[in-house]
């Protein structure tokens, strides 16, 4: 049997209670039943967790380790579950943002403070575009920023609304000392021996990537899984692997980020909120000024400006 929420939950109403019959009132349970849990529990973690004397409980040296991270896990679920199934907005709540590790969310969040002066937002990064769909159209979201890989259709529910931003060309890091590290254009296939460095999140961008190097005659060797690009990025310069990046990431020591010829892989930055929330008036201002934000950082980042020249398909900022 594994740990699951529901007994971390117990764990943390019998610490802040102080007491078995205190605990168990407050979960609805009979002190018998807690008590019983509360041991298939420390059998499950291999320890006791709290100590018991005629004052109450208090935890062990192990309860008190679970316990930190029982009550960070149990509000961050409380916190997932509130905003999954929530249906109105509170009174007086901020504007509330989601979005996958897109290069526009500076720009969207900017413009977003500019067009709504004084108005307080608040934002939570999420690597699975579906669950921020389902966000927006439960209303425990405004707006969300999503990434979507290839060209797959996206699924959106019927009160949601969507509109893509920009659609750009995946470049790929390497380590600095690379081959291929000053290379104008590299080709996919030259990198099929190398070990890959790959998102383990992303709806499906892993089941593109994995097609997008079928087509080019290998499987990739996928080494590492990550989940954010800060991560993948500190694997490539140590000399780790390869992989692909949003090609407006900036340079930085140990690594070269360069175009793959062809551009085998595009990516679309979309735009996704409800027609009756809070940020549907101005939804069209908002995002002319994230796309313009976007147009400045692509003019800043050296590799990405000259692919663009080369193609003939810089936009004006």
């Amino acid at each position: 049997m594994e740990i699951q929420v529901r007994h971390l939950r117990v764990i943390c109403e019998i610490a802040a209670s102080g007491s078995l019959n205190r605990a168990a009132a407050g979960l609805g349970l009979g002190q018998p039943a807690l008590s019983h849990q509360l041991r298939r529990i420390e059998r499950m973690v291999g320890g006791s967790l709290f100590h018991r004397d005629q004052h109450g409980v208090r935890p062990t040296e192990l309860g008190a380790l679970i316990l930190r991270r029982a009550k960070a896990i149990v509000l961050t679920f409380d916190e997932l579950e509130h905003d999954f199934h929530r249906q109105e907005p509170e009174v007086g709540e901020s504007i509330r943002i989601g979005w996958n590790d897109s290069a526009i969310t500076g720009s969207l969040l900017a413009g977003l403070r500019d067009l709504r002066p004084g108005e307080p937002f608040r934002t939570r990064a999420d690597t699975s575009r579906t669950r921020l769909l389902a966000q927006v159209a439960n209303r425990g979201i405004d707006l969300a920023l999503i990434m979507i890989c290839g060209g797959r259709g996206l699924p959106v529910p019927p009160e949601v609304r969507t509109l893509t931003l920009v659609e750009e060309p995946s470049f790929v890091a390497v380590p600095a000392e690379h081959p291929l590290a000053e290379a104008e254009e590299i080709e996919l296939a030259e990198l099929a021996g190398e070990d890959w460095i790959v998102s383990s999140g992303g709806d499906g961008c892993r089941v593109v990537f994995r097609e997008m190097c079928l087509a080019h005659g290998f499987d990739p060797r996928i080494t590492h899984d990550v989940d954010i690009d800060t991560a993948r990025e500190d694997l490539v310069s140590g000399g780790h692997g390869v992989g692909l990046v949003q090609p407006t990431r900036p340079p930085s020591d140990g690594l070269s980020i360069r175009p793959l010829s062809g551009a085998p892989m595009c990516v679309r930055h979309v735009l996704a909120w409800r027609a009756d929330g809070p940020c549907a008036p101005r939804v069209e201002e908002l995002a002319g000024e994230a796309t313009a934000g976007y147009w400045r950082l692509a003019e800043q980042t050296a590799p990405y400006r000259a692919w663009l020249h080369r193609h003939g398909r810089l936009a004006a900022g």
